[in-house]
């Protein structure tokens, strides 16, 4: 059992190596000792109507914001950008020991794991210099490590969302050593890496590529592999050693209930407009995987495949967010409108190519399936009716047969 460290004995350490398999095997990752800067889910309908007006699923009730926390800010302040967001995004900041304690995690919905560093208890003997200038390369406690796993396991298994960025691949690689290629645990160096944005919904607001300026040395590419990892930005970046290598920069992967968001890229003191609006979109993102990966296992259950995903935020009620979607060949299909159920009333309308029209309004998750969709456009809107607080977050996702 681990023993909480007081406010004064606590270090920030920066986190930086390679880690080996054999250490990785042998639970010894290696750590640099850096100095940082001061500081019932919702059910999906199995069917819908054409409708005239809107039929209504439930009364608006009481705001019950996600349960938010973010490790202290080093290299990551995340916390500063969730201050920008408003209400629903208020969280509280823990202390790295208690990543180690499965309790204190489970009070929590999403836990921001921000790039940074490690106590001076969680380390053993030096074994190299480091990169940036600390005081070196150290390995970790057996069995610090072996919390950690235990920890994180149990937080996103039992349906928790876990973002982490760069560094924190390391601790990935403990807790899900299935997911992280070991392999491609590689370093960058300074530099601006024009990303391609592999993902549709991102690359409806960003376009088609976005330039990131990584500004600290050993930064980490994602190097997470798996059938169910799903890729949003990546590009080809150079290595310490001066190779350039493709990999992905963003990336996410589902363990048993919850879900692990993992970024290259982070909020730091000089972020341009665009760079913010992907860590906006990274917010958002981190917020309704929960809710996203409930409507992906229903799909697939009811033989269906999820073949678009767009993620939007409203920050009142009234307009309409309209967009479309091409159908290729007639069969089934089902758009799915994915919302927590904090106190918000959306409403979900969809238009075929023929005119007709298909309409649901409710406070969580909303799906209307056509049984015998005609190919063309078929366009779709939501329309925030009332939320719960600013830059309220859903998803809409397209479903067809395979």
């Amino acid at each position: 059992m681990h023993q909480s460290a007081t406010e004064e004995d606590w270090t920030r350490l920066g986190i930086d190596a390679a880690v080996g398999v054999g250490l990785i095997l042998a639970l010894a990752l290696v750590f640099a000792l850096d100095r940082g800067p001061a500081t019932k889910p919702a059910g999906l309908s199995e069917e819908s109507s054409e409708v005239e007006s809107p039929a209504t699923d439930g009364a608006v009730g009481p705001a019950r914001p996600l349960r938010l926390a973010v490790t202290e800010p080093e290299y990551d302040d995340m916390g500063r950008l969730l201050d920008t967001l408003g209400a629903g995004y208020r969280y509280t900041t823990i202390r790295q020991e208690d990543l180690l304690d499965p309790s204190r995690l489970a009070a929590y919905d999403v836990v921001f794991l921000t790039c940074g560093g490690a106590p001076r208890e969680w380390l053993s003997e030096r074994t190299g210099p480091s990169e940036r200038g600390g005081s070196g390369v150290f390995q970790a406690r057996p069995e610090i490590l072996d919390q950690i796993r235990t920890s994180l396991r149990q937080f996103v298994g039992r349906g928790g969302t876990l973002y982490a960025s760069d560094w924190r691949i390391e601790l990935l690689a403990i807790a899900f050593p299935e997911f992280v290629d070991r392999y491609a645990m590689d370093k960058g160096m300074v530099q601006t890496v024009e990303a391609e944005v592999v993902d549709a919904g991102l690359r409806r607001r960003l376009g088609p590529t976005i330039g990131l300026r990584f500004d600290q040395p050993s930064w980490r590419p994602a190097a997470i592999a798996g059938p169910e990892a799903r890729t949003y930005l990546q590009g080809t970046y150079e290595n310490l050693d001066g190779r350039r290598l493709a990999a992905p920069l963003l990336v996410t992967f589902p363990f048993q209930e919850g879900m692990v968001v993992f970024t290259s890229f982070h909020n730091e003191a000089q972020n341009t407009e665009t760079e913010l609006e992907l860590l906006r979109y990274l917010v958002f993102t981190t917020v309704t995987a929960r809710e996203e990966a409930k409507i992906k296992q229903t799909m697939l259950r009811g033989g269906l495949s999820p073949k678009e995903r767009s993620l939007l935020a409203a920050t009142g009620g009234g307009e309409p967010i309209e967009e479309s979607y091409r159908c290729q060949t007639r069969g089934r299909l089902q758009f799915v409108l994915g919302f927590e159920d904090q106190g918000g009333r959306l409403k979900l309308e969809v238009t075929a190519p023929d005119g007709r029209r298909y309409e649901k309004t409710g406070t969580s998750t909303l799906s209307i399936e056509i049984a015998d969709a005609m190919p063309g456009t078929w366009r779709y809107s939501v329309t925030p009716l009332e939320v719960p607080y600013r830059n309220f977050p859903f998803t809409l996702t397209v479903g067809e047969e395979p």
